[in-house]
């Protein structure tokens, strides 16, 4: 009888239920061979079928079909949750900062014209201009100049917040709090 309970224990014990430190002691106390006391008895009847269930084989059937059917409960439900996630976070939200980032690079291109044909100048002809820089060629027939400046400015100045924004999320994404992860415990 009492290999059957102390194998009973180690199973608790290896399945991380119970409390570990009672469990590892009576467990302790019965390798040596002593008695437990009555509160630990009664213990061990409260939790062994709990966690072990009965012995037969319809049984560990029936509770094996019963951790699988919440395997694939939970597997469901993560999987939701990511789709979600997905749809939610990854797919809009890297669309509109590559968006931004290349109408940045764009006006940039822009407003650096001077500079860049001082460097490509001798080996692009005059007539290539219009095509290189097509929005300076459209503002300057509207006159508007010092607007394509500004609005390089305003966003080359997004930019950091931007960065902290996701600075911000990523750190608050980081923390997990207690309750965040009881749904893959299996009891």
């Amino acid at each position: 009888m009492s290999e059957n309970i102390v194998n009973s224990i180690q199973q608790i014990i290896l399945l991380g239920r119970g409390d570990r430190g009672r469990l590892e002691y009576m467990l302790e106390l019965l390798i040596k061979g002593k008695a437990l006391p009555l509160s630990d008895q009664k213990y061990l009847e409260g939790i062994i079928p709990l966690y072990l269930g009965p012995q037969d084989t319809e049984s560990l059937q029936r509770h094996a079909e019963q951790a699988i059917s919440t395997l694939q409960d939970e597997i469901r439900t993560l999987d939701e949750r990511l789709g979600r996630l997905e749809r939610k976070g990854f797919e809009k939200y890297i669309g509109k900062k590559t968006v931004f980032l290349f109408v940045t690079l764009f006006v940039g291109w822009h407003v650096f014209q001077n500079s860049i044909m001082y460097v490509l100048g001798p080996y692009v002809p005059d007539s290539a201009y219009q095509y290189l820089f097509p929005l300076n060629t459209l503002v300057n027939n509207f006159g508007a100049g010092m607007q394509v400046w500004w609005i390089f400015v305003f966003m080359a100045l997004a930019w950091p917040f931007i960065g902290a924004a996701h600075l911000v999320r990523l750190i608050r994404s980081r923390k997990t709090p207690s309750n965040q992860n009881r749904f893959l415990s299996i009891e």
